[in-house]
């Protein structure tokens, strides 16, 4: 029931930011998550994906309102190096966001620098329960977290790069276990 309402609310967030005056931003990226947790995310791996996303800009100028959502895969078991578009077991989370956009230099009426801050609510929709060689079981349904970002539109393309922080425990009753995103996207605005 609460993958059909985070899924039901997702889209009607990006309905919403279609009808936005200054625009939607449509992305798709890799994703690397960690975690302080050892056991969890061992030293020198990550969980690493990919993700799908829409952002809109709800109005025109050089600060503006964000609001969006994303939809990350990314590997439950962490591993090694960096293939993001293999992931082998399986862990969704929809990200609900919204905040602020800021034009920091505007190159000319096509070009710009951008930095965003906002905050996300993290919604866990999947993850395998039956993995023998998983530390941990028991995940919440849901975290939150802060997100900063800087990036470029450069004509209708877009380019980002943005770390989320972590604010709760993703696994029930376990310290440390706050995932931390980095991402890339890049995309179109419309």
């Amino acid at each position: 029931m609460l993958r059909n309402l985070s899924l039901i609310t997702f889209i009607i967030l990006i309905s919403f930011a279609g009808y936005a005056q200054a625009g939607l931003q449509v992305y798709t990226g890799i994703s690397k998550a960690k975690s302080k947790n050892a056991l969890l995310t061992p030293e020198g791996s990550s969980h690493n994906g990919y993700h799908l996303g829409a952002d809109g800009r709800l109005n025109s100028g050089n600060m503006y309102f964000m609001i969006g959502g994303q939809y990350h895969v990314i590997n439950f078991l962490a591993r090694p190096g960096g293939d993001y578009f293999s992931v082998k077991d399986k862990m969704s989370w929809i990200k609900l966001r919204f905040g602020l956009g800021y034009n920091v230099i505007n190159i000319n009426e096509k070009i710009a620098l951008r930095a965003k801050s906002l905050l996300a609510i993290d919604l866990i929709s999947s993850h395998p329960d039956d993995l023998p060689d998983a530390p941990y079981s028991t995940y919440n349904s849901g975290t939150a977290g802060a997100v900063v970002g800087i990036g470029m539109d450069i004509f209708a393309f877009t380019i980002d790069i943005e770390y989320e922080k972590g604010f709760f425990n993703a696994v029930n009753m376990v310290k440390d276990t706050q995932f931390d995103f980095l991402c890339f996207n890049v995309g179109v605005r419309f």
